[in-house]
């Protein structure tokens, strides 16, 4: 029986770890970004914060404090428009109007481009690519659906916290205020199922170097 026991806790112990991202979009917006910033810090857990640019505009100290907390920053258009909406030239100034606001800003230049409502085409990957930038593609996406203010905080909680695997990128935005209250039972269940948190780019070269398991 003493040996059985062992065993599980051996099996328990040795259980890998889930790597994750947590991305929180739309900002910044001061009343949001600064609550979250010291929600992370207080977890110890960075994040990737997909900034728009209209936003970092009217914000830009914020943007700039984000970076200095140590999290990562993407692109996430300078208007939030429907890239399906925007003929090309416009949707090249979507990405590098965007781009060149928040390098300023915050001090760092983007390296990924998170597209708004996860519209991805090939007009799309090309103006990414004139602006020198790649589309940030999610091996497993979860949405919380926290952008639908139908969803209630205890829906926002289970969504972010269910069939999470090695490779996942969990979506949030950072103007839910429900969001942010769950976020501290969200990481005490993440971290339960053995994930560890990183940013895109930290993702990236995780999975690069170690496949999803």
């Amino acid at each position: 029986m003493i040996a059985c026991l062992s065993l599980g806790l051996v099996a328990a112990q040795a259980e890998p770890a889930k790597r994750v991202a947590l991305v929180f979009d739309d900002g910044p917006v001061p009343a949001n970004a600064g609550p979250l910033l010291a929600l992370l810090a207080k977890e110890n857990v960075h994040v990737t914060f997909s900034l728009v640019g209209d936003r970092v505009d009217e914000n830009p100290a914020m943007a700039k404090a984000i970076a200095a907390a140590g999290h990562e920053i993407a692109n996430h258009s300078q208007t939030h428009a429907h890239p399906r909406d925007l003929a090309d030239v416009a949707l090249d100034r979507e990405v590098a109007d965007a781009q060149r606001k928040i390098t300023v800003a915050a001090g760092v230049a983007p390296r990924w481009y998170w597209p708004p409502f996860i519209e991805v085409d090939d007009r799309v990957r090309a103006a990414v690519a004139r602006a020198h930038l790649a589309v940030y593609t999610p091996r497993q996406l979860v949405a919380s659906m926290d952008y639908d203010p139908a969803v209630p905080a205890a829906e926002i909680l289970r969504r972010a916290t269910t069939d999470i695997h090695d490779g996942t990128m969990i979506l949030f935005h950072e103007w839910r205020a429900e969001t942010r209250e769950q976020l501290p039972a969200i990481l005490a269940e993440l971290r339960r199922q053995h994930c560890v948190f990183l940013t895109f780019s930290e993702l990236h070269a995780a999975l690069a170097r170690s496949p999803a398991r």
